[in-house]
């Protein structure tokens, strides 16, 4: 999503803008709406202009928006993959038609996600919410309140590689890893 000239961003324009770019692409692109960074946020009604094009698959939709993740999967053409881009509304996206999420969280804690969308997939509603509600403040320390540098450091409390966030980001306190190994507790039998 373009991030520039916001004023000039008008649904005529990013339809041409997305257009050109899925029809210079070998292979299918998938849309990102991410508003809170860019400052675009894109309509449900230009997503499923956009969902008729056939090298455009799908969309991630960031913006933590529920009644708008549900208007794109139901205006969108079937088959057309729209996925959870921000983990705090991971499970209700399923509920509406999401066909899975892509996740910041996922870095951090990938067993637990992976078992949400399982136990969705199999039935088991009050298991998955249970497990959603477990895993929200973990993937809210490592998004809106601490940034890049609390999902490096999650990555690397949790056994992964996170590193160094680059420059300008700064790498959080020691008091913000005691935060996050107790989260990461909460998630320990995943």
């Amino acid at each position: 999503t373009p991030c520039y000239f916001k004023g000039s961003m008008k649904p005529q324009i990013l339809h041409e803008h997305f257009v050109a770019i899925a029809e210079s692409s070998r292979i299918g692109i998938l849309l990102y709406n991410v508003p809170q960074f860019t400052g675009i946020n894109i309509e449900p009604e230009l997503v499923a202009k956009l969902s008729e094009h056939p090298n455009i698959i799908g969309i991630k939709d960031s913006s933590g928006n529920i009644g708008q993740l549900s208007e794109i999967v139901d205006l969108s053409k079937k088959g057309f993959a729209v996925f959870a881009g921000s983990a705090p509304v991971f499970f209700p996206a399923l509920c509406i038609g999401a066909v899975g999420g892509i996740l910041a969280v996922a870095q951090v804690a990938p067993q637990a996600c992976v078992k949400i969308f399982n136990l969705f997939k199999k039935g088991k509603i009050d298991e998955a919410r249970e497990l959603q509600n477990r895993l929200t403040p973990l993937a809210k320390a490592v998004t809106t309140k601490h940034g890049i540098g609390g999902l490096k450091m999650a990555m690397d409390l949790a056994g992964y590689f996170g590193g160094e966030p680059r420059a300008p980001l700064k790498r959080p306190s020691q008091e913000l890893a005691n935060e996050l190994k107790d989260l990461l507790l909460q998630l320990e039998d995943f």
